[in-house]
């Protein structure tokens, strides 16, 4: 998904793909827009100047769109109108421009600077050639120009192996073909296009199959708007929809999919496109939910094809909405077991079949008996109402389910209900690099960015470098920046937790790491001081709790209260009473040492205490809890994050009843 923030550094009067106002920045004098998908959006809706430059398609179906819960309502009935996201700013914002035709608006006076905006790509070969011999872009490619920057669709910029290398779309399409024309002449098929730009895929499976493909009034509507063909034409060729005099038709700009899509008039005949509003074909690509007889009733004999990025060996990388914009696609590829009582209840209120209902039962059973948690549906399911999810969501599963353990034609083996095939929209990083390569550009700039798992790794520099004619990398500066300071902050918070942790251990008889401290200490004349304390584990001795043992370093300890001793060849006797520093808390009075210590096993507390004496410990341990909060409040060794978040609301001297010897 596009996190490009609009601001072209070369040239700051102009916006690209993002409309809200950028601090900092003037307003644009002219923005522009690559295509609709909706993460390209952000901020249009509420945008009042400039105006917006933009494709002749991009103008018509942006001055269509409607968002579902707006759309769905109309559909119902429950609207008496639509309500068009922006049709209201756009109409007279919005500024279609020819394709392949070099374009010049004056702004502001240039300086002699070039850069290039992808938007999303696939940059295929045979399309970089094609670039490559472009009139415009032929100097920058002959190297006797140089593109300043290349603004780029890094979706899927990465070394990773699973990125590196996509089958072209002519071999997914290829491998989609000839898997349905493995399945029955009666088979239905639904496409998944959850966003613009698998028209070529209509084109070829509506020819393969000799089948035109049903759409839904909105996208029906949506798609007739880019035909330069009238009303009576389009209901001629299959479409049956409200068209209105657009754009194009005064302009005389045309687009290139449009006759292929819906049709166009040869003398006196209708050629249709291979879109129709019928449902009644074998081919649906319709929205679900909006009243097609065929895909809104249960139906487990339809086959689902679904487009992914990628196949790395029996593994399918499914695209879930990379780059199309967040929402677009709502997947549901497995089913959580869950409660299996209520799970039983509902499919045996949806799933008439007993035999069917029976192998769905014994589906649950079997992923509980293997120990898994979800089912695997095999097929891709879209929410079809806002409104009544609950009601709705379940038959579709039940749907799935019954396909899942049913035969479609009860004599031939089943036939999986669900066609995936490699069709990215976004380049692989193979793909990227041969694109940069073929301009070698001074700088480029990555349009789809992942701040939080940035590292060197995906900088500009490592990945196209080599690839550019300059050495300077503006992202890759800002980026260093923020990834120091994130890796600053983790090694001190890890120092922290490093700290505490070895308190801790200190508690259970591990040798401490101590950290130096600045504290308060009793002066020879009974005064408090500050003094620089720095005690390390060769200092270090045990003062024993009750239970425990005394210990120097390197030998594992019960349980204590850490305290400094004077500097001294010999251990400090048994009676000795030296100051306190940082004691640490300790909850536990009876942990076990190792076997095989028989010097110090007599020392473990036994079974037989007598009442005084436990009453002794369970008071000393409150005071050790007490303690322990004391010194969390103060911020010494463990701090009250480690209790819940809890905070100190008491000061020091309110809490000198806890100055307890231990």
């Amino acid at each position: 998904m596009s996190t490009f923030k609009g601001v072209i550094d070369e040239f700051r009067h102009i916006r690209i793909d993002y409309f809200r106002h950028q601090p900092g920045y003037k307003a644009p004098l002219a923005c522009f827009l690559s295509h609709i998908h909706s993460d390209h959006l952000t901020g249009l809706e509420s945008l009042r100047a400039p105006f917006v430059y933009c494709s002749a398609a991009t103008r018509e179906i942006l001055l269509r769109l409607e968002k579902y819960h707006y759309r769905v309502n109309y559909a119902r009935g429950i609207l008496e109108s639509h309500n068009v996201t922006y049709d209201r700013s756009m109409r007279k914002l919005a500024k279609p421009l020819p394709l392949d035709t070099p374009t010049t608006i004056e702004l502001a006076p240039g300086d002699g600077k070039a850069i290039l905006y992808t938007g999303d790509i696939r940059a295929e070969p045979w399309w970089v050639n094609s670039l490559v011999q472009n009139p415009v872009l032929l100097p920058y490619t002959l190297e006797s120009k140089a593109l300043d920057c290349i603004y780029l669709d890094t979706t899927f910029a990465t070394k990773s192996n699973v990125y590196r290398e996509f089958p072209s779309k002519a071999e997914g399409i290829k491998e989609l073909l000839q898997k349905v024309g493995s399945y029955p002449d009666d088979t239905v098929f639904y496409f998944h296009s959850w966003t613009f730009g698998y028209e070529n895929v209509w084109i070829a499976l509506s020819n393969f199959l000799q089948s035109r493909i049903h759409l839904d009034d909105y996208r029906a509507c949506i798609y007739a708007s880019l035909s330069t063909l009238d009303k009576k034409s389009l209901h001629d060729g299959g479409l049956n929809v409200q068209k209105e005099n657009t754009y194009l038709q005064r302009s005389g700009l045309q687009v290139h999919e449009a006759p292929a899509l819906c049709g166009f008039r040869n003398g006196n005949h209708m050629q249709p496109g291979c879109l129709t509003s019928n449902s009644d074909v074998r081919i649906h690509s319709c929205e679900r939910g909006m009243g097609c007889a065929v895909m809104d009733q249960t139906n487990p004999q339809i086959v689902h094809i679904v487009p992914i990025v990628n196949r790395v060996g029996t593994t399918d990388i499914l695209e879930a909405g990379a780059g199309g914009g967040h929402g677009d696609l709502n997947q549901a590829e497995e089913l959580e077991t869950g409660d299996m009582e209520k799970m039983a209840e509902l499919c045996s209120a949806h799933i008439k079949d007993p035999e069917i209902l029976s192998k769905v039962l014994s589906l649950f059973q079997q992923a509980l008996d293997d120990g898994t948690t979800t089912i695997n549906l095999s097929m891709n399911l879209q929410n079809e109402s806002p409104e009544s999810e609950s009601e709705l969501a379940f038959p579709q599963l039940a749907t799935a389910l019954s396909s899942r353990v049913s035969n479609p034609d009860g004599s031939h083996p089943p036939l999986h209900n669900s066609i995936r095939f490699p069709y990215s929209r976004h380049s692989s990083y193979s793909e990227l690099c041969n694109l940069v390569d073929a301009f070698k550009p001074k700088d480029v700039f990555p349009c789809t960015v992942n701040e939080a798992n940035w590292d060197p790794s995906l900088s500009m520099r490592s990945l196209f470098g080599s690839s550019c004619s300059g050495d300077v990398f503006r992202h890759d500066l800002e980026m260093m920046a923020m990834w120091e300071a994130r890796r600053e902050n983790e090694m001190s918070g890890k120092r922290t937790r490093e700290t505490q942790s070895n308190t801790q251990e200190s508690d259970t008889g591990i040798t401490p790491h101590i950290v130096a401290k600045k504290q308060k200490l009793d002066g020879a004349d009974g005064s408090e001081s500050d003094s620089d304390v720095f005690h390390t584990p060769a200092t270090v001795h045990v003062q024993p709790l009750e239970g425990s043992i005394t210990a120097d370093r390197g030998t594992e300890v019960a349980s204590s209260s850490f305290r400094q001793q004077p500097p001294s060849s010999s251990p400090p006797k048994a009676d000795a009473t030296p100051h306190d520093i940082n004691p640490a808390p300790t909850a536990t009075l009876n942990s076990t040492l190792p076997p095989g210590n028989p010097s110090t096993a007599s020392k473990l507390p036994t079974a037989s205490t007598s009442k005084n004496d436990q009453a002794k410990k369970e008071h000393r341990t409150r005071v050790i809890n007490q303690k322990l909060a004391y010194d969390a409040a103060l911020g010494f060794r463990l701090t009250w994050d480690d209790f819940g978040g809890l905070v100190c609301t008491k000061k020091r001297e309110d809490l000198a009843e806890f100055e307890v010897e231990l």
